[in-house]
């Protein structure tokens, strides 16, 4: 049992969560680079890329979820005092098979494009898009699958600093290829996916070869029982990811009946709360590490400290972050729009969007500690509950039937993010009463 106090277990937590969320501020910027430049370059290009962008989404989050369970297998292994460096080889095997499965699949895809009744207008560049970053796949699963493997050992600072050091060499490359600069002949969309290909390259290589002294240590002992272990824990994981990413864009694609201003409302308040949520998911990270240690080492008082720890500091974030919105909600929404009329709609709904944000935040942690468990299964069913046995059919009716519009989805996703932060506790709780009876025998 390990002798801390409550200050120690905060301490531990931030210092392995705050670069984690450095490296997922960075990932945030990069899209928001893609967009920057597209907007200014072209409206045509800046809707070709967000409609190929959620395309090749859909391909890619199942993928980081099958990568992300190497974080949690491996800090269990590392807590039963199994040398988890020799696991480097395997795991970066594993996502070189993964990004050639998620490659094929992608590629097998696009041709269908011109049959979803696109625009004329994008069309050609969503698919040019498209073509051109299947290509990245094998840099974006080999990238997260380093990281994770570092995150297991708790080496998460140079990863994510580089990261952020991604966010503006993809701004250069992007206004590089897509306005043209000296030999480069402009190139628009097309431009777009070749800087971001070359970043995610990058990125993958500069961080394989700083693991690189991992491969002393390598070796294929049982690579059959590592590689069912993440797909056991991992597929869940992809499962649950993706819902959460459909049930959202559900709700975008629904909002286009209505009035333009309720999509752009809903928009902007997903852009806002998205980076809200790098908190609580970096803390949530960072619960799946220290859980999946203390798991292997069947240190019950520890996972029960990190789990209260986790979510105490979510508790106290939400505080603050609720008090934010309830009281700037005009001047934050100002940051993103001068109308009005769409300033009004967004603070109409600012207390829901202040309770998803609670609710949101606790089932964050729960899934994190989860994870650390390896308890994913469960998390997969929570997250279909919630979404698509809630959040849509209970939005769908208030917006339709009752023509509360925006504000319907809104509490549809509030009541599904209250049921999932509810289920999940509940799990957690009887897991950690199962633990107990296990670990006394």
């Amino acid at each position: 049992m390990t002798n801390y106090s409550f200050k120690n277990y905060i301490k531990e937590l931030l210092i392995l969560s705050i670069p984690i969320f450095l490296g997922n501020i960075g990932q945030m910027l990069i899209s928001l680079g893609d967009v920057y430049i597209a907007g200014h370059y072209s409206t045509n290009v800046l809707a070709s890329i967000s409609v190929a962008s959620a395309i090749f989404m859909s391909f890619i989050i199942p993928g980081i979820g099958l990568c992300s369970a190497i974080t949690p297998v491996l800090s269990n292994y590392r807590g039963k005092k199994i040398a988890t460096r020799r696991y480097f080889g395997i795991s970066v095997l594993y996502s070189l098979i993964l990004s050639l499965i998620f490659f094929i699949l992608l590629n097998l895809c696009i041709p269908f494009i011109q049959n979803i009744g696109l625009n004329e207008k994008i069309l050609t560049d969503v698919i040019i898009y498209l073509k051109i970053s299947s290509f990245s796949v094998f840099g974006i699963f080999l990238f997260s699958c380093l990281r994770e493997f570092l995150q297991s050992l708790e080496i998460v600072l140079f990863p994510n600093i580089l990261m952020l050091v991604a966010v503006i060499v993809n701004l250069v490359l992007n206004y590089v290829f897509v306005f043209g600069y000296s030999f480069i002949p402009e190139l628009g969309t097309s431009g777009l996916a070749i800087a971001s290909l070359i970043v995610r390259v990058l990125l993958s290589l500069v961080l394989f070869i700083y693991c690189l002294n991992f491969l002393k240590h390598n070796t294929f002992i049982q690579t059959l029982i590592y590689v069912k272990d993440l797909f056991l824990v991992g597929a869940p994981i992809a499962g649950a990811m993706f819902i959460e990413f459909l049930g959202f864009n559900i709700v975008a694609v629904l909002l286009g009946r209505f009035e333009p201003v309720y999509s752009a409302a809903h928009n902007i308040i997903i852009s806002i709360t998205s980076l809200s949520y790098m908190i609580p998911f970096s803390i949530s990270s960072a619960l799946s590490v220290k859980t999946g240690y203390s798991n292997g080492c069947k240190n019950l008082s520890d996972i029960k400290m990190y789990s209260l720890t986790g979510l105490f500091l979510i508790l106290f974030y939400a505080l603050i972050t609720i008090s934010i919105y309830l009281i700037f909600s005009q001047d934050i929404l100002k940051i993103f729009t001068k109308d009005e009329n769409l300033i009004q709609v967004g603070v109409s709904i600012i207390f829901l969007v202040a309770s998803f944000t609670l609710f949101d935040g606790i089932q964050a942690v729960c899934m994190g500690i989860l994870k650390g468990l390896k308890q994913t299964k469960q998390m997969l069913v929570i997250m279909i509950l919630s979404y698509l046995f809630i959040s849509i059919p209970i939005g769908i009716v208030l917006a339709y039937k009752f023509n509360l519009l925006l504000r319907g989805f809104w509490i549809g996703l509030s009541l599904g993010l209250f049921f999932a932060s509810v289920a999940s506790s509940i799990l957690l709780y009887f897991h950690y009463n199962k633990l107990k009876r296990v670990y006394s025998n």
